[in-house]
């Protein structure tokens, strides 16, 4: 049995850590600092929570989405879902990213009293994230808009189980709903009934990302961040700063090259960009709640739902066949040398066969 021993050898000291903040709260040993986990003291407390339910230790993929995607059917780019839309809300929200998706399905919830408090990333300087439950549209509207910078939100999981929450929504990147569908599986009795919006994601930002504005444009007010094709733009009170992408690249988090999930195959319902146009968002359904979630607020009028261009769908499963193949390289390559212990079965993932399939999207 492995515990927060483990966790700091194979997680921590590796550099492998997702900030997905599942560990946080459960344990006092483990402490975050900024955007750093640390463990100051050691604990040899053995079958720890903390090991078991972590994203960077082993994750069973094919029994989780037996358990909780069911029958949908399988794609290798993009996991299991039964189907994918372009969506977007019908009425434009203040501080949106893209087309408005998870701020309008997050409000259906709530008023369809699916859940009883949602998990929520905010910032109060349009940089720094941080996590809270949100209760009511007012807390909703606050979150609004994307994260660049990594949050431990999953620890809030702690504080809704203290308050006595029964039915919550989960908004998380894909190592954090990895984290999530671990822990409901961990736990020996039914907890919290949790419905999940996973996020489409290739990285992660480090909180140096911060410093590094301000040292370049000192006194200026960031007013948001996006991340176009050509580069990521920082819009301030000056007016729109454009960043290579490639300099934006060096505050990745070392533990994201390790990633294989850019579009949250673990959620109920997944959701990010529309390339082709920046006011919609990609939606794609992997379960019956998540479908239930959409359909409701389509029927509410809140969301507008289209039929998924066949052109861009042979774009995003490039995108994603891509990311699994280039990070897989590089976790197979740490588990070779002895770097990093494997956290996902290599030969289950027919390495050969995930190389060869991003060939052949990349030359269709």
């Amino acid at each position: 049995m492995l515990g927060g021993i483990d966790l700091k050898a194979e997680v921590l000291n590796a550099s492998s850590c997702t900030l997905c903040g599942a560990c946080l709260d459960w344990c006092p040993y483990l402490k975050n600092l900024a955007d750093h986990l640390v463990m100051p003291f050691d604990c040899n407390l053995k079958d720890g929570r903390c090991y078991a339910i972590c994203p960077r230790t082993f994750t069973d993929w094919q029994r989780y989405r037996e358990i909780y995607l069911h029958d949908a059917p399988y794609s290798p780019e993009l996991g299991a879902y039964t189907a994918i839309y372009k969506v977007k809300s019908a009425t434009p929200l203040d501080g949106q990213q893209d087309g408005g998706t998870v701020s309008n399905l997050a409000k259906t919830a709530l008023e369809q009293d699916l859940v009883q408090t949602i998990l929520l990333t905010g910032t109060e300087d349009n940089i720094t994230p941080f996590s809270f439950l949100g209760t009511c549209a007012e807390d909703i509207d606050k979150a609004a808009g994307s994260r660049f910078l990594a949050s431990p939100g999953l620890r809030k999981i702690n504080e809704a189980s203290q308050k006595g929450v029964q039915k919550m929504l989960v908004v998380g990147r894909p190592c954090q709903i990895q984290a999530l569908r671990k822990y409901q599986d961990y736990c020996d009795q039914p907890g919290i009934d949790i419905v999940s919006i996973g996020l489409f994601c290739l990285w992660s930002l480090s909180w140096s990302f911060k410093d590094y504005l301000q040292e370049t444009y000192p006194g200026l007010e960031i007013e948001k961040i996006t991340i176009p094709q050509h580069g990521v733009e920082v819009l301030t009170n000056a007016g729109s700063k454009v960043l290579p992408t490639e300099k934006v690249k060096e505050f990745i988090r070392p533990g994201c090259a390790y990633c294989l999930d850019m579009t949250s195959e673990l959620a109920d319902i997944s959701v990010g960009a529309f390339e082709a146009e920046p006011s919609w968002n990609t939606v794609i359904v992997r379960t019956p709640q998540g479908l239930r979630l959409l359909e409701s607020a389509v029927d509410k009028g809140y969301l507008i739902l289209e039929d998924y261009p066949e052109q861009e769908l042979q774009g995003l499963k490039r995108a994603s066949i891509n990311k699994k193949a280039r990070n897989l390289k590089v976790l197979k390559e740490a588990v070779d040398n002895g770097q990093l212990k494997a956290f996902v079965d290599l030969s289950q993932l027919e390495y050969e066969e995930i190389l060869t399939c991003a060939e052949g999207m990349v030359k269709s």
